[in-house]
């Protein structure tokens, strides 16, 4: 069989109640029961909660396969508090019931239906009959139905309560939690016994006696300020039937001497309302301000710790669907005391730890006994221990299989495959079902919109794979770079060489915050199309897709956080291209402004890309010292690779087209030594020094030139000033600012030397492209020149204009001998070697070229 079981329900704000962490618990032992019996689990998840989405991957880690996680996407904000909200509510019910099916499940388990008035979670069952997959569901409670006085009064609760309960009602299959659960579904709703099983509950087996050290102990209480012996309560939620204020009045009519010695402790999560509430009901009863303390959200380690260490446990619930909190403080050992309602007899197992709690005379009774009888409190925490013992979730499990089994097994595959149209098909399809409900209100541009980015989003084995590559530096303003040629031509590499199995679609952003967009517009042009561009559409994105950040992109962070966050949860692989880290390990030459956008930025890909592919060895020993020094939180193992860059700048889509003046130039770089140096003008690539030098040379009366190819950088305007207005500009020196490839092409096949000063780099592409025109280098002996040129070109150290003259001088001398090493050895790529080594460190390795 194939079981899917639909967490959505454990991602909102249920994950801090009971509901969660039975939805939580059954949903890994069926896992594993199912894993035992042969049957195969997928579980579904919403992608409106992306930061729960690893957790759970976690949770289940080695329990149910990664790629069996799979997660849909709805549209929008669908709280269904809210009126507005109607239409994408129902459009959500939709889109998530069309994911599940394309799963084809055998049965589909619904958590938890009774979820979304609140938050983001979306379930219903056969909003679309037309599906027909088989679904069980599990029945907590049917409490608002027994209690309509108490929970449906408001006329909006009112609606969505009584359309959960008919969806409650479609389900083939009724899992309850209690004995009581199940005949509340028999009795009010007037479902047949065999749609209803009762599976029962236990807790996690983590819920043991806890043996702290008096240290230990000491520092737990002190955080949530307990300074006596306490009695202790987890409602599991704030609802009225939860009897707050009968407890209250039950503690304050306790005797003044065995008052003062306890304190009466709730651990929740409590809302701010509620919170106003008990604190001026306390007041009222006279009870002092330590008498009563509301300690917020207890994490499971601390709660297990105070279940220990109480001496006191009690559960004074009106109604309960199990009361499974009750349960966790007996597996802890616990004296526990609670009410005769419901399903609470069954869980406590013991008729005089029971009170009625419409009675506050009969709560504090018993509450002083407990406290007062030290011989029944013991026997108390001893029952404890034996009754809890009798529920496990390995049993509820096999209970809930044994009826999926018995009542699902047997059926086709046939009656659950679904037959889907294009995804503008099934758009009209979802748009005339909710036309036919007659809602209220009417669904916006951005809503129909995000209904068909959903459908393209949920049904990701309809859709050819993308390869989604980032080139938003490209798209809005092409700084000319070096690392803008490297995008160019891996780019072009990609869009005319897709790789199997891959639709290659360029992508950007414009803010971060915006989220991503197709670059269709861009991309046209980019290959020359006459074809029609189609939209910049927002970017529609699933399972298997591949995301590359090429392009430089710190600046766009923290907004793209959210992005990537949605991406890796649904299943993106994400991979982000490092140049280098020089703003980080070299802050000298850079703004405070962008160390702080690269630490930002490199904090982030922690986070959430699945590799960091760097473009030389050099800078992937610098970002694995990086990540050493700081490593990501929560720890994660982050691949780091590298790939080398291509030289042809012919394959790089080159830029043509030769100034006014350009041959004149030529001509005197011909006529003498001309040294090139090619990249921006900023300060880490020793322009300052090389400068320097050459005006040494030249003051002794050697004759040649220097040529400077690049752009205006930052935090060098002295330079740009000097270099601008400098007695030898266009006589020996010559600064060419934003030249064409093919006038760049042409200097390189005129000048004497490639020379490269810098004093920090990623890979010194200029290198392997002098190597292409067999072009002497002479380089700063800085480790990733030395890994791109070997021995193929003239190192030297050093800062200082005199100490580049000298070695200028002596290469000049070795040249004149023959002796000057000599790139034509050199080894180097072409952009489409290069691309295909980026493949192969970002395609899964199935698909690598």
């Amino acid at each position: 069989m194939h079981i899917v079981i639909d967490l959505n329900a454990v991602q909102g704000e249920s994950r801090f109640r009971g509901i969660g962490r039975y939805s939580l618990s059954l949903a890994r032992a069926m896992a594993v029961e199912a894993k035992a019996r042969k049957h195969r689990v997928t579980l579904v998840l919403n992608e409106m909660f992306p930061e729960s989405v690893p957790v759970l991957r976690q949770t289940f880690d080695g329990i149910v396969d990664q790629g069996s996680i799979s997660i849909f996407a709805t549209a929008g904000q669908s709280a269904e508090m809210v009126p507005e909200n109607i239409w994408r509510t129902r459009a959500s019910e939709l889109l998530r019931e069309q994911h599940i099916a394309a799963l084809k499940p055998d049965v589909l388990h619904v958590a938890s239906l009774f979820e979304g008035w609140l938050d983001n979670v979306v379930t219903s069952v056969h909003s679309d009959a037309s599906l027909k997959m088989p679904t069980a569901t599990t029945l907590y409670d049917l409490i608002p139905y027994a209690l309509p006085e108490l929970y449906l009064q408001d006329i909006g609760y009112r609606a969505y309560y009584l359309n959960k309960l008919e969806s409650l009602k479609r389900s083939e299959l009724l899992l309850a939690i209690s004995s009581s659960s199940q005949k509340e579904a028999i009795q009010f709703l007037k479902i047949s016994p065999n749609r209803v099983v009762n599976i029962s509950a236990a807790v996690d087996s983590s819920f043991l006696p806890q043996s702290l050290s008096a240290e230990s102990a000491s520092a737990l209480l002190a955080k949530y300020h307990i300074a006596r012996p306490f009695i202790f309560y987890v409602p599991g939620g704030f609802d009225p039937r939860k009897n707050f204020d009968r407890l209250l009045e039950a503690f304050a009519a306790l005797p003044p001497k065995l008052r003062k010695q306890h304190q009466l402790v709730i651990g929740s999560k409590v809302p701010d309302g509620i919170r106003d509430h008990l604190s001026a009901k306390a007041k009222s009863l006279g009870l002092k301000k330590d008498e009563l303390l509301l300690t917020g959200y207890v994490g499971d380690v601390d709660l297990r710790g105070l279940y220990s260490l109480c001496k006191l446990y009690v559960f004074p619930s009106l109604h309960e669907g199990f009361g499974l909190p009750a349960l966790e403080a007996m597996a802890c050992g616990a004296p526990v005391i609670a009410s005769n309602t419901t399903s609470l007899p069954e869980v406590i197992g013991r008729e005089d730890a029971l009170f009625d709690p419409l009675s506050v005379q009969d709560i504090s009774e018993l509450i002083q006994k407990a406290l007062k009888d030290g011989a029944f409190r013991e026997s108390l925490k001893a029952h404890a221990l034996q009754q809890a013992a009798r529920f496990s979730w390995e049993r509820s499990a096999r209970i809930a299989l044994d009826a999926f089994e018995e009542k699902f097994q047997s059926r086709s595959s046939a009656e659950v495959s679904p037959k889907f149209g294009s995804v503008k098909q099934r758009c009209t399809q979802i748009a005339k079902r909710l036309d036919k409900l007659k809602l209220a209100v009417n669904p916006s541009v951005i809503d129909a919109d995000r209904v068909m980015q959903a459908l393209n989003y949920n049904q990701p084995k309809l859709q050819q794979k993308q390869l989604l590559v980032d080139i938003s530096e490209l798209v809005n303003r092409d700084a000319k770079s070096g690392i803008q040629r490297v995008v160019r031509s891996i780019l072009l590499h990609l869009i005319t060489n897709q790789p199997d199995g891959y639709r290659v679609e360029p992508v950007y952003s414009e803010t971060g915050f915006s989220g991503l967009r197709y670059a269709r517009h861009f991309a046209a042009g980019f290959v020359g199309s006459k074809q029609e561009a189609g939209e910049n559409a927002p970017l529609l994105f699933n399972k298997g897709d591949v995301y590359i950040g090429l392009d430089l992109t710190a600046h766009l962070f923290p907004g793209m956080n959210a992005t990537l966050s949605q991406m890796r949860g649904v299943g993106v692989k994400i991979h982000y291209v490092v140049y280098d880290l020089t703003p980080l390990n070299n802050r000298q030459w850079h703004s405070e402004g962008m160390t702080a956008a690269f630490t930002g930025w490199i904090d982030s890909l922690t986070k959430y890309a699945d590799s960091l592919v760097c473009i030389s060895k050099a800078v992937a020993d610098e970002v694995k010292a990086w990540l050493h020094r700081h490593p990501p939180k929560p720890a994660r193992r982050l691949p780091v690779t590298y790939f080398h860059l291509g030289a042809d700048i012919q394959s790089s889509q080159p830029t043509n087209g030769l100034p006014e003046g350009a041959e004149v130039t030529l001509g005197i770089l011909s006529s003498a030594p001309s040294f090139l140096m090619v990249g921006t003008v900023e300060p880490r690539k020793g322009y300052a020094q090389a400068l320097s030098a050459f005006e040494q040379l030249w003051k002794k009366g050697l004759d040649v030139n220097l040529v400077i190819v690049g752009k205006g950088g930052w935090n060098v305007d002295v330079l740009i000033d000097k270099l601008r207005s400098h007695p030898e500009r266009d006589k020996r020196l010559h600064w060419l600012e934003g030249i064409s490839d093919e006038y760049l092409q042409k200097i390189y096949t005129t000048s004497t030397a490639l020379l490269a000063t810098s004093q920090a780099e990623g890979f010194g592409l200029p290198l392997i492209e002098a190597a292409q025109y067999a072009l002497p280098i002479i380089a700063r002996g800085l480790p990733v020149f030395k890994e791109v040129a070997g021995k193929n070109a003239y190192y030297f150290d050093g800062v200082g204009g005199r100490t580049l003259a000298r070695t200028i001088k002596a290469w000049l001398v070795l040249k004149e001998r023959n002796k000057a090493p000599s790139s034509a050895g050199m080894r180097w790529l072409t952009w489409a070697q290069s691309s295909e080594q980026l493949l192969k460190n970002t395609l899964p390795k199935s698909r690598r070229p």
